[in-house]
């Protein structure tokens, strides 16, 4: 093996390595929240890395919950679609009213929690949506485009004339 080719293998094995090492560290400085038992709590005032509507309002243009045109059952089924739709999302925790999501970015690993809990409110089915990035100061609109792409597919499902 000449030594351009050599250089270039233990650049690449470089690379590789400290991208790993990377990973490791972002999975190591972010552990996962547990929502199982507790919804989080709302976002601070000025915070850039998360967002939410419904009770956790902040950063979204459309703060309000949703009313969702079906029963229950149905916006279940509605938020399980859209999660399998989206690309390296995945349902950590799910009971009958509440999703503990995570998403995680492509290349640096970054994983991003999205909560969204569904209430039967005076015969009405109400969704609230929260999405945090679970380290640094800002998400680059990401988490607001999260949320944004669940309340265009939640107003677009087709309803089946049940409530609660």
């Amino acid at each position: 093996m000449s030594a351009i080719p050599r250089r270039l293998s233990y650049a690449v094995l470089a690379m590789l390595t400290s991208w790993l090492f990377l990973i490791a560290t972002i999975k190591a400085i972010s552990p996962e929240p547990d929502y199982s038992q507790t919804l989080p709590e709302e976002c601070g005032e000025k915070s850039l890395n998360c967002a939410g509507f419904g009770k956790w309002s902040h950063r979204m243009e459309e703060a309000e919950a949703i009313v969702f045109e079906g029963d229950m059952g149905d916006a279940r089924d509605s938020v399980r679609e859209w999660v399998t739709e989206r690309d390296r999302s995945t349902i950590v925790h799910s009971d009958n009213d509440t999703f503990h999501v995570v998403e995680t970015t492509f290349l640096l690993r970054f994983e991003d929690d999205l909560v969204i809990h569904i209430e039967c409110s005076d015969g009405l089915t109400i969704i609230h949506g929260y999405s945090s990035s679970r380290i640094g100061i800002s998400d680059l609109g990401v988490n607001p485009e999260r949320l944004d792409s669940l309340i265009s597919h939640l107003e677009g499902y087709e309803s089946s004339g049940n409530y609660c």
